[in-house]
């Protein structure tokens, strides 16, 4: 969905999107938690954190459990959201098939048409050349058997836990002008074929 995204005291791409989610969603009695890169402490975190508060006069907190609002970029927290909590993920691209569509008026004529055939053909590409899917962020998934959305440039790791998840999902591009949701309860399904499973990232050492 398009909307008219405004100019924020930070450059885009460094989160403006989910600023704007966040500070629209947010009031004096939230909880606001700001993580990157599943960091706290991290430079763009705390300032985004510190703003937060100033603006909308809400408490910010460290604890996932505890917040009623957490913004994150490039990661989904460790532990599992609940019912009534909202995750906001920062995204740079919210189209999934400008990989293999770069005219945005056909990519949208091929999600009204549920016409994913490039994306098939991509994965399958990388099956054929390395063995396996390759992608390893924004990893296209199936929303509630209809259309495919990138879940922002999360790692593979962290894909499964937005599926039947208790809370909402939203995912907010600043410099594409473009806002999506996962509602609570949603399936939300990996790309993969009947013979070659998606698979989270290798983890052993």
């Amino acid at each position: 969905v398009p909307y008219a995204s405004r100019e924020m005291p930070i450059a885009r791409g460094w989160g403006t999107g989910g600023l704007q989610a966040t500070l629209a969603l947010a009031g004096p009695s939230s909880k606001v938690k700001v993580i990157d890169q599943g960091s706290d402490d991290s430079v763009n975190a705390a300032n985004l954190r510190r703003f937060i508060a100033r603006m909308t006069g809400c408490d910010a907190t460290r604890d996932t459990l505890e917040c009623t609002i957490l913004q994150s970029r490039h990661r989904c927290p460790e532990e599992r959201l609940k019912r009534g909590q909202v995750l906001v993920l920062q995204v740079p691209d919210p189209e999934t098939l400008r990989s293999v569509e770069p005219n945005m008026t056909r990519a949208r004529l091929m999600h009204a048409d549920q016409d994913y055939g490039l994306m098939w053909l991509k994965l399958y590409e990388q099956l054929v050349r390395f063995g396996r899917f390759v992608q390893g962020a924004s990893y296209p998934s199936l929303v509630n058997g209809r259309y495919v959305m990138s879940p922002s440039p999360i790692p593979r790791w962290d894909v499964p836990t937005l599926h039947q998840a208790q809370h909402l999902t939203i995912l907010s591009a600043g410099r594409e002008k473009r806002i999506y949701a996962v509602p609570p309860f949603t399936r939300v399904e990996p790309l993969e074929f009947t013979d070659e499973f998606f698979q989270v990232e290798e983890q052993s050492d």
